[in-house]
């Protein structure tokens, strides 16, 4: 199916933060944060920067060092850095409120870098309700084409939706090839979400976010690299 390596950064209104994702033949994680609103995007807008102090909640800590699950493994990234590891059937999971806020920020920005091994896409991470049958909270990449990738961001009110209903609360459509590292960031405000991308066009799209910060179930579940058992979208190993 297909394999990455990645770095998701989620930004609130201030601070500084950079990151990156890599890959090669498994799904590798680098890093993954969440911060309150940022201008963020690529080059200077996708940096993952904040211009103020900063609320940063980093997901890469879901990773328990040294490694529990025995298809974690350390491995080079494209840098030079150590990079996560992550062989098909591992499990990323912890309770979200280990990593995340019990409300979520009104405006914020998510920055991830990937790479897909394989034309066949998935989650780049998950806040799934305590059935693990919603996502309320995550990013996923489906390639449309062999030249065309889907950037889904979700966000759902499992109050407001039916108990299975993930709600897609905006899809971009990017360029893209398989094996080449992509840098996206998702501008979340009151009234748009925007992506921004290294050498992309910006990309808009106005949205009603109701609520406008979205209070999480207490066993909400944190899922990297997937969003469980129920829902489709693992990354796996690649089938090239």
């Amino acid at each position: 199916m297909s394999n990455i390596k990645l770095n998701v950064i989620l930004l609130v209104k201030g601070g500084r933060r950079r990151g990156c994702i890599k890959s090669q033949r498994w799904l590798f994680i680098i890093g993954a944060i969440l911060c309150k609103f940022a201008a963020a995007a690529a080059d200077e807008e996708l940096s993952p920067e904040c211009k103020y102090s900063c609320n940063e909640h980093d997901l890469q800590e879901a990773i328990k060092v040294p490694f529990e699950d025995p298809q974690l493994y350390f491995d080079k990234g494209d840098d030079g850095f150590p990079a996560f590891g992550i062989k098909p059937g591992s499990d990323i999971k912890s309770p979200y409120r280990l990593f995340l806020p019990e409300k979520l920020y009104p405006e914020f920005s998510i920055v991830v870098n990937f790479k897909l091994n394989s034309t066949t896409g998935g989650f780049l991470f998950a806040v799934v309700n305590p059935s693990e049958n919603v996502v309320q909270l995550g990013v996923q990449t489906v390639p449309s084409s062999a030249n065309r990738l889907n950037v889904s961001f979700l966000y759902t009110d499992v109050n407001k939706y039916s108990s299975s209903s993930s709600n897609v609360l905006a899809t971009f459509s990017i360029p893209w090839k398989v094996r080449k590292y992509y840098r996206l960031g998702l501008k979340v405000t009151r009234k748009n979400v925007q992506l921004f991308g290294r050498c992309l066009d910006p990309q808009s799209v106005e949205v009603i976010r109701d609520p406008m910060e979205l209070l999480f179930d207490s066993a909400s579940i944190l899922y990297i690299g997937q969003a469980g058992p129920l829902i489709k979208g693992p990354f796996d190993v690649s089938k090239f």
